[in-house]
């Protein structure tokens, strides 16, 4: 279920090109461009990689690959987490206000 979630917001920040700002965690910071399409892809991975690999393991090692697949999946979303909470640390930059 979470990983639907992740791809629907990889998704949107895919096509927007522009990582909401309570995703970057502080106020006042952006990701905007090619740096966000890049972190939204990295979000949207994990559903159709579960999926496939859960068929893959499921054909192959029948019952006990239900379970294997489900350990594959958790860390997939684990190592997703991490590698783009790092990405928006790393591509974050200050916003910068436009005064009238």
């Amino acid at each position: 279920m979470l990983e639907i979630v992740l791809g629907l917001a990889g998704l949107w920040i895919l096509f927007s090109g522009k990582v909401p700002g309570w995703i970057v965690g502080k106020k006042g910071y952006e990701v905007v461009g090619m740096k966000a399409r890049l972190i939204g892809l990295i979000l949207a991975l994990p559903f159709p990689f579960s999926f496939v690999s859960g068929i893959v393991l499921i054909s192959l090692l029948g019952n006990d690959g239900t379970q294997y697949a489900l350990i594959l999946e958790v860390a997939v979303f684990l190592v997703d987490l991490i590698v783009v909470s790092l990405l928006l640390r790393r591509f974050r930059t200050t916003t910068t206000a436009v005064t009238g």
